[in-house]
C-alpha cells in the first residue's frame, strides 16, 4: 500500500493541497497552517510578557471543537493552563475557585463550531471577575475568525484583546493555529519552537517516500477497523487529541477505525489490535515520536492519507455537532443513585444498571462511553474502560463530552454501524436548585448537549443508554459494581 502511495505522489500532493485527492474539502487551510502562523509568534510573546507583568500568569481557556486539549499538548499539560470545554458546573467552580486577579480568560472558537457554550462560559467568568472588583476587558484574550459571533457580539468594555484566526480550519484541525497556540503561549509554551518543529517535520511529510511515517501510519489507519492509541509518558493529551482527530476525520460515510485510546501495553486491546504509540512506548506496531507539534503534523498527513485511501474528506463533520436540544425525557428506571435513560431498544422488565449494560453490549460491535462530567473530580470514571472491555468482549473507548463531539461523536454517528453510546450525567453535588442561576444555566446546557447528542444518534439508529448520577460519588460506585457483574 505505501509502494502505491508513493508512486501516486500522495504525500508530495497533499503538502501541496491538492484537492483532487479527497471527494471534496471542507476546510483545507491545516496544510499550510504552520506556515501561516508564524508572524503570530512575536504577537503571542508580546501578549505572554504583557500578562505576566500584569502578573496574569494562569490561563482559563473557554473553547471548543478540540481546541483545549490542542492546547494542553502543546503546552505539555502545564498547570498554568486549564481548560474549560465543557459546562460542568463542578468542573467550572473549580476554575473559579482560583487566583482570579492572576488569570487571564482565552476564549477561543473556531470556525464552525457552536459559540453558545463558549458564550456561557465567558459570562460566567466574567461575572466572577466583577464580582472580585476585576475588570473583565483586562484580563480577556478573544481568538476569533474575523467576523466571527464572539468577536462582533462581545459585549463593549468586556471585549478585551481580540486575535484572528483563520477562518479555514476547525476541529482538531486547529491544533496549530492561533486557535490552540494563543492559550498554549500564554501559558508559557514556547510558540516560535513548536511551529519550527512542524516546519521541519513538514520536509520530510512531503516527500514521496516509503520511509513517510504519514504514509505508513495511514495506510494502517485506512486498513483497520480499530487501532490501539497508547500514550507515552507525559503524552496524554497528545494521543487524546490523536484519536479525536483519526475518529472525526475518518468516521463517516459507514467507514473509517475506531481509535481506542489505551492505558499502555497492559490494556486488553494491546496485540489484538494494530497498535500505534504516541511518544515513547514499548511494543508498538508503529510508533510517532518527536515534539508535541510535530507529532501532531505527522498525525494530520497521515489522516488526510487514510481519508484519501477510505475516499472521505477528513476535514467534514457532517454528523459531529447535534441541533440544539433538551434531555426532557423521564428515566426507565432508578437503581440507587442512578436514573437510567433508554428508548425502546431497552428490554422490558429491566432494573438494574447491570443488566442495561448487558442489554447495551449484547449486539454490540463496540461501546463508547461519553462522561458529561468534570474530567478532574470525576475522573475515576475513565478507569472502567478497560475492565468493560475484559466483561464484554467489545472494543471499548472513553471520551469526556462535549470536548470529544467533533471527534468521538462524528464517528459514533457516522462510522461503521454497530457501535453502541452510553452517556454518563451528573447532578451538581447531589442538590438540584441549590445553586445559582449561573450554575444552574450552565448545568443545564450541559444536559442539552448530552439529550442532543441522544436525539441525533437514535436518529441513526444507534441506541444510547444515558446513566445520571443524582450523587456523583454514589453513582460512580453503583456504575463500577455493575460492570463488575457483567
Amino acid at each position: 500500500m505505501t509502494a502505491q502511495l508513493v508512486e501516486a505522489a500522495v504525500a508530495t500532493r497533499t503538502a501541496a493541497g491538492d484537492r483532487a485527492l479527497w471527494p471534496r474539502v471542507a476546510r483545507p487551510g491545516w496544510t499550510g497552517a504552520a506556515r501561516a502562523a508564524r508572524p503570530l509568534v512575536g504577537e503571542i510573546a508580546a501578549l505572554h510578557e504583557e500578562r505576566r507583568v500584569a502578573g496574569q500568569i494562569r490561563v482559563v481557556l473557554a473553547a471548543a471543537g478540540g481546541v483545549g486539549v490542542a492546547a494542553e499538548a502543546l503546552a505539555h499539560a502545564d498547570p498554568r493552563l486549564i481548560v474549560l470545554d465543557t459546562t460542568d458546573p463542578v468542573q467550572v467552580l473549580d476554575a473559579l475557585a482560583g487566583e482570579l486577579a492572576a488569570t487571564v480568560l482565552v476564549v477561543s472558537v473556531p470556525p464552525g463550531e457552536d459559540p453558545e457554550p463558549v458564550a456561557l462560559l465567558r459570562d460566567t467568568v466574567h461575572a466572577a471577575f466583577r464580582a472580585e472588583g476585576l475588570e473583565p476587558a483586562a484580563h480577556t484574550v478573544v481568538v476569533t475568525p474575523p467576523g466571527g459571533p464572539l468577536q462582533a457580539g462581545a459585549p463593549g468594555a468586556d471585549a478585551g484583546i481580540v486575535v484572528l484566526g483563520p477562518d479555514d480550519v476547525d476541529g482538531p484541525w486547529a491544533a496549530l493555529t492561533a486557535y490552540a497556540l494563543v492559550p498554549a503561549g500564554l501559558a508559557g509554551a514556547d510558540i516560535g519552537a513548536a511551529l519550527a518543529e512542524a516546519d521541519a517535520a513538514r520536509d520530510a511529510l512531503a516527500l514521496d517516500s516509503p520511509t513517510n511515517p504519514a504514509l505508513e501510519l495511514g495506510a494502517l489507519l485506512a486498513g483497520a477497523t480499530a487501532v490501539a492509541l497508547a500514550p507515552g509518558p507525559d503524552c496524554a493529551a497528545l494521543a487524546e487529541w490523536a484519536a479525536q482527530l483519526v475518529a472525526g476525520g475518518l468516521g463517516k460515510e459507514g467507514r473509517g477505525p475506531l481509535p481506542v485510546l489505551v492505558e499502555g501495553p497492559d490494556a486488553p486491546e494491546w496485540g489484538d489490535l494494530p497498535a500505534v504509540g504516541v511518544g515513547e512506548v514499548p511494543a508498538a506496531a508503529l510508533h510517532t515520536d518527536g515534539s508535541p507539534a510535530a507529532q501532531m503534523l505527522t498525525w494530520q498527513y497521515a489522516v488526510a492519507v487514510a481519508a484519501h485511501l477510505l475516499e472521505v474528506d477528513p476535514t467534514d463533520r457532517p454528523d459531529a455537532t447535534p441541533a440544539p436540544g433538551n434531555s426532557g425525557a423521564t428515566p426507565a428506571f432508578t437503581d440507587g443513585a442512578v436514573e437510567v435513560y433508554a428508548d425502546s431498544w431497552l428490554p422490558a422488565g429491566t432494573a438494574t444498571v447491570a443488566d442495561a449494560l448487558r442489554a447495551l453490549a449484547d449486539d454490540a460491535q463496540h461501546l463508547a462511553v461519553h462522561a458529561y462530567l468534570d474530567r478532574i473530580e470525576d475522573a475515576s470514571a475513565a478507569v472502567l474502560r478497560p475492565e468493560l472491555t475484559r466483561r464484554t468482549g467489545r472494543p471499548t473507548t472513553f471520551d469526556w463530552a462535549p470536548r470529544c463531539l467533533p471527534g468521538a461523536g462524528q464517528h459514533a454517528k457516522g462510522g461503521p454501524p454497530g457501535g453502541r453510546v452510553c452517556q454518563l450525567t451528573g447532578a451538581l453535588d447531589g442538590e438540584p436548585g441549590a445553586t445559582s442561576a449561573d450554575v444552574d444555566a450552565l448545568a443545564r446546557v450541559q444536559l442539552a448537549q448530552a439529550g442532543a447528542d441522544a436525539t441525533a444518534l437514535a436518529a441513526r439508529g444507534r441506541p444510547v443508554l444515558r446513566l445520571h448520577f443524582t450523587d456523583r460519588v454514589a453513582g460512580l460506585v453503583t456504575l463500577a459494581h455493575a460492570v463488575q457483574q457483567l
